[in-house]
């Protein structure tokens, strides 16, 4: 069940750029969460929680009756998120630890099992979401957030230059085995993990014309990030295609000059509650497939 590695790598541009994701798409996972039924005085787990983002979300939601403990295989993320859940004033409600999905136990159960683009890199995320819920109580609640980022034609009026970038990021996660469009799977996943039907949401984020400039800041910030994967899988780049310092800034003024409209990888968040039959199937460690 190990995950493949986390393909942006961990340096500080991308620490930052994860930063600005996070300013673009919480306000969707803050949605998800409290359409799950994530409320105050809950035990919340966080499945490979990078930065801890989505560990200092939930805690808002518990509130100071409620903690949440994240789980991220990098050390120098981990160290990050304790620096913000101390800045955030959270240091009680949130507590993180170095490990990996493949053996983590705890001596509790939570209420709520959540995890954010992280089951596209998991080479059976139904086995894993399966034992990962075996870690919660009988009435425990799993939520999930992924997206789909394949569409190659994003811009309204088209902005070739835009779309050229944009294309390109699906194909590192290919060659390496993770799933740029996994949002669409998660249903299917859940089911394929003993769990009932879930109830999904989408959301298309729109930068540009009338869109949001954080989410502009994310998706031109990562059209330059991805450069080193696509370098470290192989993957052809036209040789015009230029991944600079300077390239973001060059994005977001051929949006805003023009006057395009830019859709966002589209967002998917799913939650289900468990059930007698799926708590005690994911007890059991049964198959899937």
């Amino acid at each position: 069940m190990a995950h493949s590695a986390y393909l942006l790598g961990h340096s500080d541009s991308e620490h930052q750029r994860l930063t600005t994701q996070n300013e673009a798409i919480s306000p969707f996972t803050e949605r998800t969460l409290r359409s799950a039924g994530v409320r105050p005085g809950m035990s919340v787990l966080d499945i490979g929680a990078g930065l801890g983002y989505v560990s200092l979300l939930a805690a808002g939601l518990v509130g100071p009756g409620g903690h949440v403990v994240g789980i991220e295989r990098d050390p120098g993320s981990v160290h990050k998120a304790r620096i913000l859940a101390r800045e955030a004033g959270l240091v009680d409600s949130v507590r993180y630890e170095v490990a990996d999905l493949t053996d983590f136990t705890w001596p509790e159960k939570f209420d709520v099992l959540v995890g954010r683009y992280i089951l596209m890199y998991l080479p059976d995320p139904a086995s894993a979401l399966r034992r990962l819920t075996s870690l919660l109580k009988p009435d425990g609640i799993v939520v999930m957030h992924e997206m789909d980022f394949t569409n190659a034609s994003p811009s309204r009026p088209p902005l070739p230059e835009w779309d050229e970038y944009y294309a390109l990021w699906p194909g590192p996660f290919l060659a390496t085995g993770a799933v740029p469009d996994f949002g669409p799977r998660l249903t299917r996943t859940f089911l394929d993990a003993g769990l009932r039907q879930p109830e999904v949401a989408t959301w298309t984020p729109l930068a540009g014309r009338s869109g949001d400039p954080a989410v502009l800041n994310w998706l031109s910030t990562t059209c330059r990030e991805i450069a080193t994967p696509l370098r470290n899988a192989g993957v052809t780049v036209p040789d015009h295609l230029r991944f600079d310092d300077a390239l973001p800034q060059r994005l977001r003024d051929l949006v805003l000059s023009r006057g395009v409209q830019v859709d966002g990888p589209t967002q998917f968040g799913a939650h289900a509650r468990l059930t007698s039959q799926a708590s005690n199937a994911s007890s059991r460690g049964g198959g899937t497939r």
